[in-house]
């Protein structure tokens, strides 16, 4: 009988050999060694499948391959190793595809593949690890590995700074994550999930989880463009838009996926969530009203990126572990195509100019599209049992009826507004449904794995409050906006938002990250030195 740990590890295999075919043949991919790489990509998805199949049929499990001491290797197949062993094999193998034609013609071809590789065989090895210290060893090596990525054109000031910047910030972050496992090891006696999952009703005495879950938070937020360390996120757009796309397959996402696997620790320390949740929502609005301001494309996807971040430290801090892997999951797919796609956006954009101007929002409509959003999410909360959920998970749906409201407003804007309204109603009625019935499913698979949200004390209580109206105020700025956006008080606070309040400049003074000119002459005396 094959041992159940095989298949997670092919995973990993596979994506390693298409590295390896990728230096082999570093300055071109040949037609061969494409089919071969698309094979391989194929052979990953089967193994996540196959590994999900197996979760189905056996239940959750954790195998051994070797040990040496406390420091072993092992794979972990549960509903969160699993989901996101398919998340980052289908990705792998959508990215990889894009790739290979995106990059054809390019001298060093097979050096980008090959790192490409590299870099989503470490994440699968990160999401199916055993244990704190195999976690952190993918953890740190997928994050060297993204730095060559980040430095494929090494003659570009730009991304020379974008990686000093995120190597800066990475180092930080595994210097916190070194230090919490091992205050965890002192104190909890083991780095396994499954023995640390079953510490949360007998924690031993003395044992400082606060600063333990602060320092896994802090190495969470450093890998998840957490306020204000997000700025290296907007400036890695002078790497080849594959990278862009491999940033959603479990890297900058890692942060979530730390938290959730150690959701049973964190739910011990009320006050470090807390804090968790209040720098989401930083995150969140923040970056949510930057990007509001931004005309570039691919730049507004970082700004979205980093509010997507944001909100899904948002869900973990609020102790919505299920939610948050879901999100991660449904905004990787979503952010990793609009990327793929960010060129033809401007197309769409000139295609949608042609359709003529658009109608203004009244307050009527304005009402009427908040209105059929509560009925709508209402009515599809009440069927899935939202009554029953805890109110984390409601303020979250309230969150759901102003993107709702958003939905409607864009079909009542439209020549012919009340089809427009109708059809847009319709898709506002399936979004409900399908966002509900998604979030039953997952809290139903994951009930075995993750802990129930904490009931909310008087700070969660004010968080919750922020969230819904921050959020509100977003929605009722952005419908108003063709109409303030010529007064002199929001003309002075578009130029500031444009430039992310500064935040990202100051940082870089203090991390020393500004400066590119010694940087740009090492990677010119690097390329001479390939020449000769």
């Amino acid at each position: 009988m094959i041992p159940a740990s095989i298949l997670p590890l092919a995973v990993t295999l596979c994506l390693t050999l298409v590295g390896g075919i990728g230096f082999i043949r570093a300055q071109k991919i040949g037609r061969r060694a494409a089919l071969l790489i698309n094979i391989l990509c194929v052979g990953a998805m089967a193994a996540a499948i196959g590994s999900a199949i197996l979760l189905g049929l056996s239940g959750s499990s954790s195998h051994t391959i070797a040990s040496w001491g406390i420091v072993a290797f092992g794979t972990r197949i549960d509903i969160v190793s699993v989901t996101m062993l398919c998340l980052v094999a289908f990705l792998a193998w959508v990215i990889l595809r894009y790739s290979l034609n995106y990059l054809r013609g390019e001298k060093r071809q097979g050096a980008f593949i090959g790192f490409m590789g590299l870099t989503l065989a470490s994440v699968t090895g990160l999401v199916q690890s055993d244990n704190l210290i195999q976690l952190a060893f993918f953890w740190m090596l997928t994050s060297l590995l993204l730095h060559r990525l980040l430095l494929f054109y090494r003659d570009r000031a730009g991304a020379k700074r974008a990686q000093r910047k995120k190597f800066v910030i990475a180092r930080i972050g595994d210097v916190a994550l070194i230090s919490a496992i091992v205050l965890t090891y002192v104190h909890f006696h083991t780095v396994t999930f499954g023995q640390l999952a079953q510490m949360n009703t007998s924690v031993p005495a003395g044992t400082p989880v606060g600063l333990i879950t602060a320092l896994f938070v802090i190495a969470a937020m450093m890998k998840s463009a957490q306020f204000p360390t997000h700025g290296w996120i907007t400036e890695v757009m002078e790497t080849p838009t594959p990278v862009s796309a491999l940033l959603h397959a479990g890297i900058v996402n890692a942060g979530g996926f730390l938290i959730i696997r150690l959701a049973d620790i964190m739910v011990l320390a009320p006050a470090t969530m807390a804090v968790l949740a209040a720098v989401g929502l930083v995150t969140a609005l923040f970056a949510s009203a930057v990007m509001m301001t931004q005309t570039a494309e691919k730049t507004t996807l970082g700004w979205s990126t980093i509010s997507q971040m944001g909100f899904m430290m948002v869900q973990c801090g609020l102790g919505l572990f299920a939610l948050a892997l879901l999100h991660i999951v449904a905004h990787s797919l979503y952010k990793a195509h609009a990327f793929l796609s960010s060129g033809s956006a401007i197309d769409r954009v000139r295609s949608h100019k042609k359709l003529g101007r658009q109608a203004p929002v009244t307050f009527g409509k304005a009402a009427l599209a908040f209105g059929v959003a509560v009925v709508v999410c209402g009515g599809v909360g009440a069927a899935f049992g939202v009554e029953d959920k805890a109110p984390q998970a409601i303020a979250l749906g309230l969150v759901l009826v102003v993107g709702l409201t958003q939905l409607m407003l864009s079909g009542l804007r439209e020549t012919g507004g009340a089809m427009a309204a109708m059809w847009v109603g319709l898709l506002s009625l399936v979004m409900s449904s399908v966002y509900f019935g998604l979030h039953a499913g997952t809290e139903w698979l994951g009930s075995t794995v993750l802990p129930a949200a904490p009931m909310p004390d008087g700070a969660m209580w004010g968080l919750i409050g922020v969230l819904v109206i921050g959020f509100a105020g977003l929605s009722i700025v952005q419908v108003m906006l063709p109409k303030i956006a010529t007064a002199p008080l929001m003309t002075k606070a578009r130029v500031h938002l444009a430039n992310g309040l500064y935040i990202n400049v100051v940082f870089d003074r203090l991390a020393g990250t500004w400066s590119t000119r010694k940087t740009v002459a090492i990677a010119h005396a690097d390329q001479s030195g390939e020449k000769s």
